[in-house]
């Protein structure tokens, strides 16, 4: 049996629920709750949606299907389970996307009070807390999420339940219910970040392993976040062309720096869902040849003048590390720098920066919430870390 804790956060559509995982995850990281949050609807949402100009967010969101294949990777990530879990699942559940609720321990129930609908909140309780028991989780807490009014803290024990309110996008989340939900999930998630980071780094498969969180600190950033105009001196800290693994949690960016700066030498990645893992060799496959690519998997080219840009569309689908021929990348064009952009994990980031950089003179990766391109690799130097802004195609 696994050991760590999978709270599963849910309730019916549109009561708040990614907003709520969002806001609990920044608190559990500010407290150094080690944990993941596991995306279990395939909407395409991560902190960048809440984090980005919600003008960009509606620009790129995309919201993907539930199928088989989905489900059966998100049942394999939760019984291999490498840290705590915050599960986001949908709100209206099948049968069959039930299934894998009874791999979680406990459930955060979210229901809506809607003013259109008086009897909305009484129905969603009464289905949400017969899956939990179906499923054998135990509620830690139920909240009640309205629009407007004002939070109400009823119970701490043995639950949390109130009134939560102002789940909307960007918005942050204070207030006694917020507060007491906060503990009630630190509580729960006993492991320190120090043992844990260890546990993790002692398992590392080459001697030299960043810890991007505490590096980060090192370096000055003592809340542990990086910023685009960092990245040189991140650069300059660490040798050139020697096996490195990469650990913790840090934009995608970095990653994609990091990698490139230990060619031709391998890299590895912790990957919160598989553990040590090493960026795969992709195809180049011409558009026309391509066939039995893995569902969601659709590369997009745009050229410009200077530049191209390498969309890589998952369609909000798990992809597998397994099965990288069925992941192939596009022949791609000589020009001076090339972007690459799309919602798809460290691994496949890392994967087609590295295969793609010896052909540019420099690199970016597209950030959400700065709605730009950061420079990752660059000949000259002069350009890493810049944040270049999205070109308007003429």
């Amino acid at each position: 049996m696994n050991l760590f804790p999978a709270i599963l956060i849910g309730g019916p559509p549109h009561s708040g629920k990614s907003v709520l995982v969002y806001n609990l995850t920044r608190a559990l990281r500010a407290k150094r709750v080690p944990h993941y949050v596991l995306r279990a609807c395939p909407d395409g949402e991560g902190d960048w949606a809440n984090e980005a100009d919600q003008a960009v967010v509606q620009t790129i969101r995309n919201k993907g299907k539930f199928n088989a294949r989905f489900m059966a990777r998100v049942a394999s990530y939760l019984q291999k389970r490498h840290l705590p879990l915050l599960v986001d699942v949908g709100g209206l559940p099948t049968s069959e996307q039930e299934s894998v609720f009874s791999l979680c321990t406990d459930a955060i129930l979210l229901i809506a009070d809607r003013p259109d609908d008086a009897a909305a909140y009484v129905e969603g309780t009464a289905v949400w807390h017969a899956i939990a028991e179906r499923q054998h989780l135990s509620v830690i807490a139920h909240l009640k999420s309205v629009l407007n009014g004002r939070d109400e803290l009823l119970t701490t024990t043995p639950s949390v339940t109130g009134t939560i309110t102002d789940l909307e996008r960007s918005a942050v989340s204070t207030g006694a219910v917020f507060d007491a939900l906060v503990e009630k999930v630190t509580r729960r998630f006993t492991y320190s970040e120090e043992a844990l980071t260890r546990a993790h780094l002692e398992q590392s498969p080459v001697e030299l392993t960043l810890d991007l969180p505490e590096l980060a600190r090192t370096l000055g950033m003592d809340d542990g976040y990086w910023r685009p105009d960092q990245l040189p001196a991140l650069l300059d800290y660490l040798p050139e062309q020697t096996p490195l693994a990469i650990y913790g949690r840090a934009p995608n960016w970095i990653y994609a720096a990091l990698s490139l700066h230990a060619l031709p030498a391998p890299v590895w990645l912790f990957d919160a869902r598989l553990g040590w893992i090493e960026p795969p060799e992709l195809p180049i496959i011409a558009e026309e040849n391509r066939g039995g690519m893995q569902h969601g998997w659709h590369p997009i080219m745009e050229e410009y003048p200077e530049h191209l840009i390498l969309d890589m569309n998952t369609q909000s689908q798990y992809l597998d590390r397994q099965t990288p021929k069925r992941l192939p990348l596009p022949a791609l064009p000589h020009k001076n720098g090339l972007i690459l952009s799309g919602k798809i994990p460290n691994w496949l980031l890392t994967a087609a920066a590295r295969q793609a950089a010896h052909a540019y003179l420099w690199l970016a990766v597209y950030q959400p919430q700065s709605n730009g391109y950061i420079v990752v690799a660059d000949t000259d130097s002069e350009m890493i870390g810049k944040v270049l802004p999205r070109p308007i195609k003429t």
